[in-house]
């Protein structure tokens, strides 16, 4: 099956290859901290797997050179070039420590690509990474997965615009899916990967759409569950919700900007 939407960003110009095109060199803006965010501690969970030995078989992984990047579009039936034409609803971000506004991307539209609707449409992982969550229809996310890029999959010129630091990787979350993923936490998947389908699960979601959500956070995290704005939620839950949210341990950032494309909230205002 051919995979739509990879795309080369970078400083330098790219090779172009099947499936893929250019765009400019993203730029990142980090959110301004606020001096009442609340920092929760927590034990980390180190999946039981070498994590050294997979890199190592991962082709392409970057150089200290490198200037150029593969990203993969997260919807199977749309180029990266096309997602801002399907954005119902961008990134709004709350000040850190916050659990309001909107701290992803949502895509959503009807009546494109022979679809009445996105509900269906294939998910792609934008990335490669270990499996750091999945969720069997817990509020407010719905079904969901999250996937973690390690740092030395980065290329410099990309942690440099992302502000990542050495003890950090890349987390990449994708929610109110159809059916509940199937995967195990630990497990890798590659940059194109097939996720699931867009749905519409989780907390008053009455329009199908994927919400991406992108954050910089410490290596090695996994979450077992995590809900909130249920009665039936766990401390366990709750707690993992919070850390992920709103504890500062993991910070936020436009996903768009992975993609080379600049309709940042000022730009759509």
């Amino acid at each position: 099956m051919m995979l739509v939407g990879c795309v080369g960003v970078g400083e330098s110009k790219p090779e172009i290859l099947t499936g893929m095109v250019e765009v400019e060199n993203p730029v990142f803006t980090e959110p301004s901290p606020t001096s009442t965010k609340t920092v929760i501690e927590a034990t980390i969970v180190y999946p039981e797997i070498n994590h050294e030995d997979i890199l190592e078989t991962i082709p392409n992984t970057p150089t200290p050179q490198q200037t150029s990047w593969i990203i993969c579009s997260p919807l199977a039936e749309h180029d990266v070039d096309h997602l801002k034409d399907i954005v119902s609803s961008p990134y709004d971000p709350p000040p850190m420590g916050k659990d309001d506004r909107h701290q992803g991307v949502d895509f959503a539209y009807y009546n494109q690509v022979g679809r009445a609707s996105i509900l269906g449409e294939g998910i792609q992982a934008i990335l490669g990474g270990w499996v750091a969550a999945v969720l069997e229809d817990q509020l407010p996310y719905g079904n969901m997965v999250m996937l973690e890029t390690p740092l030395r999959m980065v290329p410099p010129f990309m942690r440099d615009r992302l502000s990542l630091e050495e003890n950090e990787s890349l987390y990449h979350l994708y929610a109110h899916m159809e059916s509940p993923p199937d995967f195990v936490l630990g497990s890798w998947v590659n940059c194109g990967d097939y996720l699931g389908n867009v749905g519409k699960t989780g907390y008053n979601i009455p329009v199908a759409h994927l919400h991406l959500e992108t954050r910089k956070g410490p290596i090695g995290w996994q979450f077992d569950g995590m809900a909130y704005y249920d009665t039936r939620a766990t401390e366990s839950e709750r707690y993992n919700y919070e850390l992920w949210r709103t504890s500062g341990k993991f910070r936020h950032f436009d996903p768009m900007i992975l993609f080379g494309i600049f309709d940042t909230l000022e730009d759509n205002r």
